[in-house]
């Protein structure tokens, strides 16, 4: 069909309408998407919405790392919250670009600066970039009193199961950790018998570096079980109507002869506190009222007197937390 000299000027038009909105898009979304500032953008949406999987796979980002640095904290379940992320400022060329983000992490408003090379064009329009150093920080952590912390939602990693922590102990040990930058990381421990206080660390920009101790200690219910075991020890104590009850660590002594049986009672429980030891948990010098109650003869006279007399009860106390989960209580 031959077309008219009027139909053939719309069409061209059309076409040519056609590729410049074609053209303005490609820019746009090479803009948007595959620009610098886009890249950086895309990492840090990735990072806001816990894809860790999405921000390693972003050239640059843990390609290069050498084989010994440890990822386990390279996480989703890591990650605390990101938002209001804005790019500031792009400078440089395609061999070295610096692009400034700013964002809010862990409620506070921080910035960082991010550096890039470029790999090329993708179909000869969109840019193609690379991270040219990691976007990653630092995180010495020491936990003390026992092998495992928790970070965010990541559940308790056993610093013995990571490659940098594997020479740490039940008691304790240290391990070197790269983490997403920016990040907000909550450190802290959580299980049965034990606690730690969280540790909030901001970590605003790339290449920073923090350390973090996870101070482990003996939670309300550990202390709380060891002192029920001890009221219950004394309880049993007092059941012996002797002087020196077998195996109890209070007893009264006396030059005069004991009428009858002696009767012992609990006046005050010890307060127990959980504290750690070198390698264990212990209770040091906890001290408990006993009170003894009866009739003493005089060898001098022969004379009989009450007696009633209030002696210390010295609790010491070392406890280990079986692999079972159980807590194993030795008096020492």
């Amino acid at each position: 069909m031959k077309l008219s000299k009027r139909q053939g000027v719309i069409l061209g038009g059309a076409t040519a309408l056609l590729l410049i909105l074609t053209f303005f898009i490609g820019v746009g979304i090479n803009n948007a998407l595959f620009s610098a500032s886009g890249f950086v953008n895309q990492y840090l949406s990735a990072l806001a919405r816990h894809d860790a999987a999405s921000a390693l796979s972003m050239p640059g980002v843990a390609d290069s790392l050498p084989e010994d640095v440890d990822k386990t904290l390279l996480r989703g379940s890591a990650l605390g919250q990101l938002s209001d992320i804005s790019i500031t400022d792009v400078q440089g060329n395609d061999e070295k670009t610096t692009v400034t983000a700013s964002y809010t992490l862990g409620g506070k408003k921080t910035s960082g600066t991010f550096v890039l090379t470029r790999l090329g064009n993708t179909f000869g329009v969109f840019e193609s970039w690379a991270f040219a150093e990691p976007p990653l920080a630092r995180a010495k952590v020491s936990v003390w009193h026992d092998a495992a912390f928790s970070v965010g939602d990541s559940g308790q990693i056993d610093l013995r199961s990571t490659p940098s922590g594997k020479d740490a102990t039940a008691w304790g040990g240290t391990g070197t950790f790269v983490l997403f930058a920016p990040g907000n990381y909550v450190f802290d421990h959580t299980s049965n018998w034990l606690t730690a206080k969280k540790v909030v660390v901001d970590v605003a920009s790339p290449g920073d570096t923090a350390e973090i101790v996870v101070d482990v200690q003996a939670n309300t219910a550990f202390n709380k079980r060891v002192q029920q075991e001890v009221n219950d020890y004394l309880d049993e104590c007092v059941t012996q109507q002797v002087l020196q009850p077998t195996g109890c660590p209070f007893g009264y002594q006396t030059g005069n002869r004991i009428v009858g049986k002696p009767t012992w009672e609990v006046v005050e429980y010890p307060v127990i506190d959980v504290q750690p030891g070198e390698t264990t948990w212990q209770v040091i010098n906890a001290v408990g009222k006993m009170r003894i109650t009866g009739e003493v003869q005089s060898l001098f006279d022969g004379s009989v007197t009450a007696l009633d007399q209030t002696v210390d009860a010295i609790i010491n106390i070392s406890i280990t937390i079986r692999s079972d989960g159980n807590l194993a209580i030795v008096l020492t």
